[in-house]
């Protein structure tokens, strides 16, 4: 290979992150990009000086080509197992957009291939990558939680279910609906900073009350056609290390009006903690644990996140991880096995749902 990880990226609707991450990285180039619409092709490979040799409609003309090492998967959740497995058989290693897969089934599919072909297969979690999460990370390493027993996760919207073209709100085509669209981001982020326990039961239930009704999508977009997928899911999960955690998450709910926040609360033997975001903008970020001084008295710690302010983030810091994993050997931070274990999680509740009671998950 070269010092370089020579990458491209398929679909560059949501991937167009993807391409200025690698072209932003010292050690990657972005060296071709596909997508299904030309327009959408033409227009982002001008402004991103893509040649137009290097520009493809149909994947698997890119993944023939030879100067290729690596590709990001950024195309409707259920190409993912298709495009993942034909990359992985033309020897690329893959960065694939959350989620990994429609099911557990294709997840696992997909990471026996990479395993087959020897080559990396990492999950897109971008909103790991930000200086609050960081600056909680760094705590969970250096144990000032102990054991976090207990955690809660959720991202909640007032009203917007979205209409990003009609597979979005179909479960054959997306996998479900708001759990695996944005629960699994903050799902992601309470398991991360749990270092990720195996889950052993799972029980849930998923509601679909304003999609079927075509209600609380946005005025500038069309109500969905076809809609047969939660629009809010809840969840309770159990861990083979004794912790337990529960998720919330909603595209639509009777609440406060334009509200949009996630957060995730961790509650561990030797401190707690609270990171929450509203409306993409407002951040809070604590930690909360007892005098060493006075044992008894409870304090409260905000972070200077100053320090933190320079690094990579979002889509940037992982494509640069990906690369730095790649070219370097870096140990990766978000592994297939990683997504995995959030799709056994968000499909035991739908399992659950269905079913009426506990659903118990089997390990990897």
């Amino acid at each position: 290979m070269t010092t370089k990880l020579r990458a491209a990226v398929i679909g560059i609707g949501v991937g167009w992150s993807h391409l200025t991450g690698y072209q932003a990285s010292p050690i990657s180039d972005c060296v071709a990009i596909c997508d299904a619409n030309p327009t959408i092709l033409q227009e982002r490979g001008e402004k991103f000086n893509i040649p137009a040799a290097a520009r493809f409609t149909d994947y698997r003309e890119l993944l023939s080509q030879p100067n290729i090492d690596a590709v990001s998967v950024c195309v409707p959740n259920f190409l993912h197992e298709p495009i993942v497995m034909a990359a992985l058989q033309a020897g690329k290693h893959v960065l694939c957009e959350k989620p990994l897969a429609t099911t557990v089934a294709a997840g696992q599919r997909m990471i026996a291939a990479a395993k087959a072909a020897n080559r990396l297969l990492m999950v897109c979690y971008n909103h790991r990558y930000r200086p609050d999460v960081y600056w909680l990370k760094e705590q969970a390493r250096a144990g000032t939680f102990g054991h976090i027993y207990a955690a809660k996760a959720g991202w909640m919207r007032e009203g917007w279910i979205p209409t990003h073209g009609a597979w979005f709100t179909q479960k054959d085509k997306a996998g479900g609906g708001v759990l695996i669209d944005l629960g699994v981001h903050a799902l992601d982020l309470a398991l991360w900073l749990m270092d990720y326990p195996q889950p052993i039961s799972v029980t849930g239930t998923a509601f679909a009350e304003f999609g079927p009704r075509a209600q609380k999508h946005r005025a500038i977009d069309p109500a969905p056609v076809n809609f047969d997928v939660e629009d809010m899911g809840m969840g309770f999960v159990r861990f083979a290390n004794g912790s337990v955690l529960s998720l919330e998450a909603s595209w639509a709910a009777h609440r406060e009006p334009q509200q949009d926040d996630y957060y995730v609360r961790l509650f561990g033997r030797e401190a707690g903690a609270n990171v929450f975001t509203r409306k993409y903008s407002e951040h809070i970020v604590e930690l909360y644990k007892l005098d060493e001084q006075q044992p008894r008295q409870p304090i409260t710690i905000t972070p200077d996140l100053t320090a933190y302010e320079s690094l990579r983030r979002g889509h940037h810091a992982v494509v640069h991880h990906f690369a730095d994993c790649v070219v370097n050997g870096a140990t990766p931070e978000s592994p297939a096995e990683h997504g995995l274990i959030g799709l056994q999680i968000v499909e035991g509740i739908y399992r659950s749902s269905q079913l009426g009671g506990e659903i118990r998950v089997s390990s990897q």
